[in-house]
């Protein structure tokens, strides 16, 4: 604002001017203040309202600035978002790959496995392929043995596990002797109810109640054989009855031929 000793003073330094007839000096004083007063009042409006609009411009650029700031932030973090979205993609892609390759090997490898526990089942004794758990593996391998090549990669981590299985069956078995009953024929067709007993996997005796018919096994590449051995007939009688306790344990005698 313009102070009133300013204006008191230009007002006093006015110079005289000539006056027209009608108009008084003091009237044309008085007139010419008032235009003054109302000139500098119009100046400072405008200076009032440049300052106003100025500071409220000044703070729309202020706000501009900052949006135009966290815009940028915005962008940078989308582009780092995407590029590490790229990147992770790749490693899921890269993974995947990895897996797939690593589930088609473990693929080839567990056939390899059922092909060869395959070929070794006629090595298993019949009674041991007659156990639940091992009659149902059996049959699970002859299943997964039967895949069509376009879904050998299915059930893989299922099918490694029965053939697991069905190892550890066959390894409990060859690790004991065991007892069994069983029907077998002599070369006349007759039919004779016998205890045989099995030292695991490596060969098995047998003989009838009364002796008169015993057997030495051996397993085969098309299964367990069975050959007539009369002469056996008393040592396997005394096997057995050392096996149940019926007597006393003995050294026994008997022969085990080479597959």
């Amino acid at each position: 604002m313009r102070s009133p000793s300013l204006i008191f003073a230009l007002i006093v330094a006015l110079p005289a001017t000539a006056q027209q007839p009608a108009i008084t000096p003091t009237e044309e004083l008085r007139t010419s203040v008032r235009e003054w007063v109302e000139t500098m009042r119009k100046i400072q409006q405008e200076e009032n309202d440049w300052s106003r609009d100025q500071q409220v411009l000044q703070n729309y650029k202020e706000g501009l600035d900052r949006e135009i700031a966290d815009l940028k932030q915005q962008i940078a973090d989308a582009r780092n978002r995407k590029e590490g979205a790229d990147s992770e993609s790749l490693d899921q892609s890269a993974e995947r790959d990895r897996l797939a390759a690593a589930k088609d090997e473990l693929s080839a490898v567990v056939r390899r496995l059922e092909e060869s526990l395959s070929a070794q089942l006629p090595a298993l004794p019949a009674p041991l392929l007659a156990e639940p758990k091992v009659a149902q593996g059996v049959e699970d391998l002859n299943q997964a043995l039967a895949l069509p090549e376009n879904k050998r990669n299915e059930g893989v981590s299922k099918r490694l596990m029965n053939v697991i299985n069905l190892l550890t069956e066959a390894e409990k078995f060859q690790q004991t002797v065991h007892l069994r009953p069983e029907l077998h024929k002599n070369a006349d067709g007759r039919e004779f109810n016998m205890q045989v007993i099995y030292f695991g996997l490596a060969c098995a005796f047998a003989v009838n109640e009364d002796g008169s018919f015993s057997l030495a096994g051996r397993p085969a590449a098309d299964g367990w054989k069975f050959q007539e051995r009369k002469d056996l007939a008393s040592d396997i009688q005394k096997l057995i009855a050392a096996t149940t306790g019926d007597a006393d344990a003995a050294f026994i005698n008997l022969p085990i031929s080479k597959p």
